[in-house]
């Protein structure tokens, strides 16, 4: 397949995307889920084969090959001849970045299809009646035919309240890997938004050594000579034992680097930009029928705003109407304004309406709570909740609503998760369907799940980890065992139970227990 062929065939099936819309918004039976979920999965294999091809052919670093001929003398050539190099230099660009653009395109696409695959599937459980199987999770994916392992079709559909999972996000993800698009149509407050999540999900693990430069003195034939040796670094990596272990006991090192990585929360640009975009648009639909309702309940005098908004966009069109260049219009809209307020008596002495200035403000606030930090908001929430609910390996093994997540995160990671702001969470409580609750210590959550597992680590315990989560909250987050067994869709006495469960694991109460406690860790 010729580079153009492939370019073409790539450019169309994300056209064909982009055309199609996907709401799973009200997604109620087998049927229209299913239908969901075959579609966005046949994608996704097909963009993973777009996207091996290219990095086959050498998409991901396109521009290589002009950088090996070097530079031409200008002395040695004609004029000519420079300039249809020049040209054909120019050809070879567009070409390298045709194949940047779409390689960067198709990544973005599998980003944001991977993600809406994590969210059906953490939303529903397919149930067969015949054999009493249940399908969750990615075991979904084996009911494409839309038949049991038994034979049967007739299957049923369940919503696992359990799940991590925001259908509305869905249909705002970037499937067609448009994201700059989607980005760029975002208001000011959006942009500020969206920064905020990116910026959360960019958060980098502290350093940690992946590989090891040296430069290494080793005796060949009677007289020194100096080597470079890269190694692959491992937790209990001895580098001197294993230099003379290649090179002989005379081997001598004389300088070494250590070169780390630095793992963010999300580790894929596309599924962090693909993300914030989801949950900022989601939440600038959820603004529109919130702040309406709280600025009728908070202005002091609705009418003056209203007055005031008609007047600004009327001195707006104006002056776009009239204005010859941008600050000939800006220059006119400003005058119609001060007019027109001065008019409708709401400038006096040249100062601002006191009544209608303090709503101006307060509109401000609430809209920057609601934009701005409402979509922040909600991501930390939903990773909270996922990190609760869920064990590290299937963290570990399965991408989830959250793809390339990291399974656990350090002490500078979790520091991310505590700016939570109390009146925000009860706003949104109160006037949308989140079912949210503050936590005052969100950190010590994470901290404190993450030190659960690594106790329980290789003890082959079966816990209910979901309401392992609800006892960490009720512990930590201060809240009733009804309140966080309701969060997590569980009953009191589950809670309770694992509860029980976690007190004998860290401090048993019983001789027995404590026994058994120390035959398994040895």
């Amino acid at each position: 397949m010729t580079e153009s062929v492939l370019i073409g065939r790539a450019e169309k099936f994300l056209g064909i995307i982009r055309r199609k819309s996907i709401n799973a918004d009200d997604i109620r039976d087998l049927d229209s889920f299913m239908a969901i979920y075959i579609y966005l999965k046949d994608n996704l294999y097909e963009l993973q084969e777009f996207r091996d091809t290219m990095e086959i052919k050498g998409y991901k670093a396109p521009y290589s090959s002009l950088m090996k001929f070097g530079r031409v003398s200008s002395v040695e050539m004609k004029v000519e001849d420079l300039h249809d190099i020049s040209r054909h230099t120019q050809h070879f660009r567009m070409r390298a970045a045709l194949k940047k653009n779409i390689l960067d395109r198709v990544k973005s696409s599998i980003a944001s299809h991977k993600i809406a695959v994590g969210h059906l599937e953490e939303f529903a459980t397919i149930k067969c009646p015949i054999c009493k199987r249940d399908y969750t999770r990615h075991e979904i994916a084996d009911l494409t035919t839309k038949k049991c392992v038994c034979g049967s079709l007739n299957l049923e559909l369940e919503i696992d309240y359990q799940g991590v999972y925001r259908l509305k996000i869905i249909k705002y993800l970037p499937l067609s890997g448009e994201y700059m698009v989607k980005m760029s149509e975002l208001s000011p407050l959006g942009r500020d938004a969206f920064r905020k999540i990116v910026r959360i999900l960019k958060q980098e693990k502290r350093g940690i050594v992946k590989t090891v430069s040296m430069v290494v003195k080793v005796l060949e034939g009677g007289r020194w000579v100096r080597k470079r040796v890269n190694l692959d670094c491992s937790d209990q990596l001895n580098y001197e034992k294993e230099i003379r272990k290649k090179y002989g006991s005379n081997a001598r090192i004389e300088f070494l680097q250590f070169h780390r990585k630095k793992p963010s929360i999300i580790n894929d640009k596309h599924v962090q930009n693909a993300l914030a975009l989801g949950y900022v648009k989601f939440s600038e639909k959820q603004a529109e029928n919130i702040i309406p309702i709280i600025l009728n309940k908070s202005l002091k005098n609705s009418d003056k705003l209203k007055n005031y908004d008609e007047i600004l966009k009327i001195a707006r069109e104006t002056g776009r109407r009239m204005g010859e260049d941008v600050q000939d219009q800006k220059t006119l809209e400003k005058e119609l304004i001060t007019e027109k307020l001065v008019k409708e008596g709401l400038i006096y002495n040249g100062l601002m309406d006191k009544e209608l200035q303090e709503d101006l403000f307060l509109r401000k606030k609430i809209e920057e709570k609601l934009l701005v930090d409402a979509p922040r908001i909600l991501i930390l929430w939903d990773l909270v909740k996922y990190y609760l609910s869920t064990s590290y390996d299937r963290r570990s093994k399965y991408s989830g609503p959250f793809p390339n997540l990291r399974p656990v995160l350090d002490k500078t990671q979790i520091n991310t998760f505590t700016d939570f702001p109390e009146s925000l969470v009860e706003c949104l409580k109160e006037y949308s369907e989140e079912k949210i609750e503050y936590i005052y210590h969100m950190n010590e959550l994470l901290n404190q799940k993450f030190e659960i597992e690594k106790k329980m680590k290789g003890l082959h315990l079966k816990m209910n980890t979901p309401a392992v989560g609800a006892v960490i909250l009720h512990n930590i987050g201060k809240l009733s065992i009804e309140e966080s067994s309701q969060i997590f869709s569980l009953t009191t006495e589950e809670v309770i139970c694992e509860k029980d469960k976690i007190q004998t694991f860290q401090k048993p109460v019983t001789r027995k227990a404590q026994k058994f406690l120390e035959m398994i860790k040895d």
